[in-house]
């Protein structure tokens, strides 16, 4: 691979590593991509913020890596978080008395911390376009303004970048279409909870240190850590990046994931038929790939900066991968995530459908359809009698490559350029 890495004296990664992973085994991805998310608001350039949600079952401890950073005079912690909050029109309060309860202007240049998020992705359809409408606007980083009948035209233009990290449980598929009819600006991060907890997992919980006692030992360097990356590097937007100094194949690879997540996450249009029978999938119009490349190349960036790196280098892309895979609606995303295991074969409905995890072959084979509209896979039915499989479309072959394989679930890989030049970057 080209370039050569421009290491700094950067605070002690690796130390936060052994004491996050000495606590509480298997959290460290979701930590790294925290820290990351944080020092995305280190860089000169970054007009993009970074929002990236942890998502995960009750008690797979999203609030344990959230509550890491909060406390932070980085990071500003909302329990009860509501996008209305972001510019309150609220009729039983004066103009001035809403200036000092707005939240936009307190979490600009910061990182804002919710712990629970799982009411904005839940409720009727309207009131989830309402909500996503006003956290698409301030996710572009340029301030927020609404007119009300109770306190006419009110809000803040300009500058107004900010990081956040958030928590929810998994959640509907409404949600999913409503973010991308809205152009989502949203990004996840699935926790891993696929490990069984035995009673022997249980017994050691509560040997040694208590819960509290080893947060609070994470939380420590945590802290430490985002002292010293502020201090080390200017600040907020202290980092001037040299992004021609990047190496192509590795910005290649981040434009090439930025592709399929824009395709992934676009939705298919149904038309019901007027006899009722199957509705018609009219195949999606992908969403334009710039504001996930812009986000995805921020959070790459973010994490060089915390491995004390200025320059992007082939270790950044496992973590751009992971998040690019959790983005992706939650059944799409577990089907890709079978057909890149499959080693480059087809998936059968019989695969597919233990890897979403449902009863009927019908409802899998509706999942699969509504995946071919995507433009990614090609679901072929031979027809009646004969086998029906999932494969990659031409130009997107490159996703069962071993590279993706190794970026998503193995060892950062080594010379990631072998096939960055191929497929779909159009």
């Amino acid at each position: 691979m080209s370039g050569a890495s421009i290491a700094v004296s950067a605070p002690d990664v690796a130390m936060v590593r052994g004491t996050v992973e000495e606590h509480f085994p298997g959290l460290w991805p979701a930590v790294e991509v925290g820290l990351s998310v944080c020092a995305t608001l280190l860089l000169a350039d970054n007009s993009n913020p970074v929002a990236v949600i942890y998502v995960g079952p009750p008690s797979s401890s999203k609030t344990t890596v959230a509550d890491m950073f909060a406390g932070h005079p980085l990071c500003y912690r909302s329990d009860n978080f509501t996008p209305a909050a972001f510019v309150s029109h609220a009729a039983n309060r004066s103009r001035a008395a809403l200036d000092k309860v707005d939240l936009l202007p307190r979490i600009k240049h910061k990182v804002l911390v919710t712990p629970e998020l799982a009411t904005i992705f839940r409720g009727k359809e309207d009131d989830l376009v309402n909500q996503f409408k006003i956290i698409t606007r301030i996710l572009d980083g340029q301030g927020l303004t609404g007119d009300s009948g109770t306190q006419g035209r009110r809000g803040y233009e300009g500058d107004y970048l900010f990081a956040w990290l958030g928590c929810t449980t998994p959640f509907d598929p409404k949600v999913w279409r409503v973010m991308a009819q809205l152009g989502s600006r949203l990004f996840f991060l699935v926790m891993d909870t696929q490990a069984e907890v035995t009673a022997e997992d249980l017994v050691a919980s509560i040997e040694g240190l208590s819960y509290g006692e080893r947060l609070g030992q994470c939380k420590k360097v945590v802290h430490q850590f985002i002292t010293a990356l502020l201090e080390t590097y200017g600040g907020i937007r202290g980092v001037n990046w040299q992004t021609d100094a990047d190496p192509k194949d590795v910005r290649l690879w981040i434009a090439r994931l930025a592709i399929l997540l824009a395709a992934m996450r676009s939705e298919p249009q149904r038309e019901t038929a007027t006899d009722h029978s199957t509705p018609t999938l009219i195949p999606a119009k992908p969403e334009q790939p710039y504001r996930a490349h812009a986000v995805l190349y921020n959070l790459a960036r973010g994490h060089a900066l915390i491995h004390g790196r200025r320059q992007l280098t082939d270790e950044d892309l496992p973590l751009v991968a992971r998040v690019t895979l959790s983005t992706m609606p939650t059944k799409a995303g577990l089907v890709f995530g079978a057909l890149v295991r499959a080693n480059g074969k087809p998936l059968t409905v019989q695969e597919a459908q233990t890897a979403l995890g449902v009863k009927h072959p019908e409802t899998v084979r509706e999942i699969l359809r509504d995946l071919d509209a995507r433009g990614v896979m090609e679901f072929v039915e031979a027809g009646p009698g004969k086998p029906a499989e999932l494969k990659f479309r031409p130009g997107w072959e490159w996703c069962a490559s071993p590279e993706v394989l190794t970026l998503l679930w193995g060892e950062p890989v080594k010379n990631p350029g072998v096939c960055a030049g191929e497929g779909n970057l159009s």
